[in-house]
C-alpha cells in the first residue's frame, strides 16, 4: 500500500459557520483557533436570514490527516 504523506505534507480546507448567535462568536474562534493550533482570524457579517446571527468562514492550512 501506498504511503499517503508521499505526494503532500499539508492539506487545506474551509471552516464554514453557518448561524451563530452574537454571544457564542468569541467562543467559535476559541474553539477553532484551539483545534487548528493557530489563531482563527474569522470575519464575522451580519447572517441577513435571523437579525442577531452572525456567519462566517476561514481557509485553513494543516498537516495531512488534520480534517
Amino acid at each position: 500500500m501506498r504511503n499517503l504523506n508521499q505526494f503532500a505534507d499539508m492539506t487545506t480546507g474551509v471552516v464554514y459557520i453557518h448561524s451563530a448567535p452574537v454571544a457564542l462568536c468569541p467562543h467559535v474562534e476559541w474553539a477553532l483557533s484551539s483545534t487548528l493550533n493557530a489563531r482563527a482570524n474569522l470575519k464575522w457579517s451580519a447572517q441577513e436570514a435571523d437579525p442577531g446571527m452572525q456567519r462566517a468562514t476561514v481557509d485553513w492550512a494543516g498537516p495531512v490527516g488534520t480534517a
